[in-house]
């Protein structure tokens, strides 16, 4: 497993036409604006920095005014556990305890992801941790990030589209939509492809990333044979593991006619094993 440190690296001095990375330097200067709004661009643009010099100076941010500009200077440090000294995790973490008590849900998750991350206490449920605690997942960069604990490496988890982890919106906790199987190093993830389409991704230790499609569930429901005119949302949700596979469930509207009818909570179950889909009726649920 590549660490994100290098992948990031490789990504920002990639080809000579890709766009001039921000001055670090000029945006770390305006941290220290008057103007709440300059400290608040500066710190957007900070959030994704990996230049070390940058939790240190989110100390200072988390110590002002502005829930929006603390929750990015809380994400940041979090996002850049692995640069942080571990003689310096107290002061951080200290600094971090002290958002707890906001009434702003996104910046006391990010709190909480941070400390999760620089403590390595892995319990909160800003985090998922996979059954045998070697492997953990959180968000960032709107994508699931896998951390393997054994060696403190991680990378991100996409396919490189659009598709967001369903944690990103809003900062949720990423435990429910990240279910680890209860024996296996395995993990389905909860993804948005965008407002109404939403689906799963699972990966496997040794096996990769699989995405499940429209088609998929189309298939395992009868439905593929009739190619249906989708209406505008199809989106899936994980039920749980179960021991033949994942259970799942998709809710979507097909054109019947002029109209479109819903069907809702319609049960799947994915094996494995064999990678094939097939309905549970509803008396097996």
């Amino acid at each position: 497993m590549k660490t994100l440190l290098p992948f990031l690296l490789s990504t920002l001095l990639a080809a000579s036409e890709a766009p001039v990375q921000p001055d670090v330097t000029a945006l770390l200067a305006q941290l220290q604006s008057d103007d709440l709004e300059t400290r608040y661009a500066a710190m957007r643009q900070l959030g994704t920095s990996i230049d070390p010099r940058v939790p240190e100076a989110c100390l200072s941010v988390l110590q002002k005014e502005g829930n929006s500009i603390r929750r990015l200077a809380a994400r940041a440090i979090g996002s850049q556990w692995h640069q942080i000294p571990k003689d310096r995790v107290p002061a951080f973490t200290d600094a971090l305890k002290a958002q707890l008590d906001s009434e702003h849900d996104g910046l006391k998750n990010m709190a909480r992801r941070g400390i999760a991350l620089l403590t390595r206490n892995y319990d909160d449920a800003m985090v998922s941790r996979s059954a045998n605690n070697r492997w953990v997942v959180y968000e960032r960069h709107g994508l699931p990030c896998l951390i393997d604990t054994g060696n403190e490496t991680e990378e991100l988890l996409g396919f490189g589209t659009e598709a967001k982890f369903r944690p990103a919106y809003g900062n949720k906790e990423v435990k429910p939509s990240a279910i680890w199987h209860p024996d296996k190093e395995m993990v389905a993830l909860e993804i948005i492809e965008d407002r109404r389409h939403g689906t799963l991704w699972v990966w496997q230790h040794k096996k990769g990333l699989r995405r499940f499609t429209q088609k998929d569930s189309l298939k395992a429901l009868g439905m593929d044979r009739n190619a249906p005119e989708l209406g505008i949302y199809f989106i899936s949700s994980i039920v749980g593991w179960k021991s033949e596979g994942l259970e799942f469930s998709v809710s979507f509207s097909v054109k019947q006619g002029e109209d479109f009818i819903d069907h809702y909570d319609q049960r799947i179950l994915w094996n494995p094993e064999t990678g094939r889909f097939s309905e549970l009726p509803p008396g097996s649920r």
